[in-house]
C-alpha cells in the first residue's frame, strides 16, 4: 500500500511504502530483527495469506507480514493491549492499510475472540511470555490454524522478567513442551539468541 511521501520522525527518515518500512526494521536491531525474513517468507508462502498475531508492540513483526501479505492478496489481523496507531507510535502510519485490522485488547477476552477469524495461516505469538498465559493461548488458538498452517512463537530462549524463581526452561518453551505432548504435536525452536517456536500443522 503506497503513501504519500510521509516523514517519519521517530526513525528521521520518509516512509513510502510497507515494503520500505519492513526493510528498514530488518536493517535496525530489535530483539525480534534476526526473525523477521523468517516471518515474512513464511507468510508469502500462503496465498492470500491470512495471518493472526497476537502482541504488536511497536509493530516490527506486524511490517515483516504486511509487507507478505501486500504481495500475496492476504490480511494481517494483530491485537496488543496497547493502542499501536496512537500518534508516536510507528504503526500510526498503517492504521488505514485495507489490508491490516487492528484490535485493541486482551487475547483472552472472549469478546476479542468473537472479533478474530475463525482460521488463519499463520498464528504470532509474542505477548506476555507468561507460562500460565501462554499455555491459555495455545490452548485457545491453535484449533484456529488451519492445516497445513503454522504458529510461530518469539522468545523460546528467553527466561527475561516473566521467568519464575528456579525456572529452569523459559516459560514459553515450557508452556510449548507442556502443549504439544498430549496433542501429538512437535515443535521446532529455531536458533538465535531469543529463541522462535515453530509448529507446523
Amino acid at each position: 500500500m503506497p503513501l504519500a511521501r510521509t516523514y517519519d520522525a521517530a526513525r528521521g527518515k520518509v516512509i513510502t511504502t510497507v515494503h520500505d518500512d519492513y526493510r528498514d526494521r530488518v536493517a535496525r536491531w530489535s530483539d525480534i530483527q534476526e526473525y523477521l525474513p523468517f516471518l515474512h517468507e513464511t507468510a508469502r508462502s500462503y496465498d492470500k495469506v491470512r495471518v493472526l498475531e497476537l502482541g504488536t508492540r511497536s509493530g516490527n513483526s506486524t511490517m515483516a507480514f504486511l509487507a507478505a501479505a501486500g504481495i500475496v492478496d492476504g490480511h494481517v489481523t494483530s491485537v496488543d493491549l496497547e493502542q499501536v496507531t496512537n500518534p508516536g507510535n510507528s504503526m500510526v502510519l498503517w492504521k488505514d492499510c485495507p489490508y491490516w485490522t487492528f484490535i485493541q485488547g486482551d487475547d483472552m477476552n472472549e469478546a476479542v475472540q468473537a472479533l478474530l477469524p475463525p482460521e488463519v495461516d499463520v498464528l504470532f505469538i509474542d505477548t506476555s511470555h507468561e507460562y500460565g498465559h501462554t499455555l491459555q493461548e495455545l490452548h485457545a488458538y491453535m484449533p484456529r490454524v488451519a492445516p497445513g498452517g503454522v504458529a510461530l512463537f518469539h522468545d523460546t530462549r528467553n527466561f527475561g522478567t516473566w521467568s519464575e524463581p528456579g525456572d529452569t526452561i523459559p516459560p514459553v518453551q515450557r508452556a510449548l513442551d507442556d502443549y504439544c505432548s498430549p496433542e501429538g504435536l512437535f515443535w521446532e525452536n529455531l536458533p538465535g539468541k531469543y529463541g522462535l517456536g515453530v509448529i507446523r500443522k
